[in-house]
């Protein structure tokens, strides 16, 4: 239909409400609105429910593993502590985010940037949404196959930060295409009328306005490494070596997921001192230590984001 067309359908359906009689006007307008109330409240009260559950959910693991945040011999390197898990959860999320930053930010900039939208751009966002789709335990089967058995690797640091990076990169591309995409193209016509490159215009417009998205991405993927475990079992172990604290990337290791895992299904009986009780509470700890460093990565990496592309846009 045309813009016109468009147009007088609108002039008619005008017509037609001031035609109608006050009376009829006002029941319509209450109608409306009570509509609009009816659907604000229940909108409300899902959210309330949904925050009520996760605010629940993180105050009881917090509160029966508060007694084991605060007691310095649970982050000893000990059988019944979990400073190696911390050491190991740190080291393969710091590996498998610097494998999968610069691989993701070039994809999502060749997709948005360069590539011309059609067959190839759509085969790559649904081979990407495909990937996503795929339980991570066979994932873990996956990455101990190919990078584990075929490429020799065995199961080792890397054949985890390996399997992760296929766990991670549909959803990071995702996000740094969106991030990429939100920045104005008023921006990038204006840097390109002033006959600079392209690529100089991605560094130094597109990049630093895009920042905010892009650690987003960061956060959200940091969170699935920290918080997984089924895809992690078969690429890294469920053991330490005896000098676990070490950059060296072929040993096997366990993380603080795995860990938890472990003490909560097989602790007790088979680490020596580990009751059921104490398997339980233990595992409380575990997670409640995984929630204060999701929390302290989020604040800690928003706020050097904002940092950052103050410093990048200033300059």
């Amino acid at each position: 239909m045309s813009t016109r067309g468009l147009q007088q359908v609108a002039e008619k359906e005008q017509a037609s409400t001031r035609n109608l009689p006050t009376q009829e006007l006002g029941r319509l307008v209450r109608r409306l609105h009570t509509g609009n109330n009816i659907a604000m409240t229940i909108l409300w009260i899902v959210a309330v429910l949904i925050a009520v559950a996760f605010i629940a959910i993180i105050v009881l693991l917090v509160v029966q593993g508060f007694p084991y945040l605060i007691d310095p011999s649970f982050y000893l390197a000990s059988d019944l502590g979990v400073g190696r898990q911390i050491f190991n959860t740190f080291y393969v999320l710091i590996v498998s985010e610097v494998i999968l930053f610069p691989i993701a930010l070039a994809a999502a900039i060749y997709t948005v940037e360069y590539a011309r939208q059609g067959l190839l751009v759509t085969v790559i966002r649904f081979a990407a949404e495909t990937l996503s789709g795929v339980p991570t335990i066979v994932l873990g089967l996956f990455g101990f196959i190919l990078f584990g058995s075929l490429l020799g690797l065995h199961i080792s640091r890397l054949t985890g930060a390996l399997t992760l990076l296929c766990l991670n990169l549909p959803l990071a591309l995702r996000l740094f295409e969106d991030a990429l995409s939100t920045v104005p193209r008023d921006l990038r016509e204006g840097s390109l009328a002033l006959g600079v490159t392209k690529w100089h215009m991605i560094r130094t417009v597109v990049l630093p306005s895009a920042l905010p998205g892009l650690i987003t991405g960061l956060i959200l993927t940091a969170g699935k490494v920290i918080g997984e475990t089924a895809a992690l079992v078969f690429t890294m172990g469920v053991s330490n070596p005896a000098d676990v604290f070490t950059p060296d990337v072929s040993i096997t290791s366990d993380t603080l997921t795995i860990h938890l895992w472990y003490v909560k299904t097989l602790g007790a009986g088979s680490i020596p001192g580990m009751t059921a009780a104490k398997a339980s509470a233990i595992s409380a700890g575990s997670a409640a230590l995984l929630i204060v460093i999701l929390l302290i990565i989020n604040i800690g990496a928003r706020g050097l984001g904002r940092l950052i592309q103050r410093r990048l846009t200033a300059a």
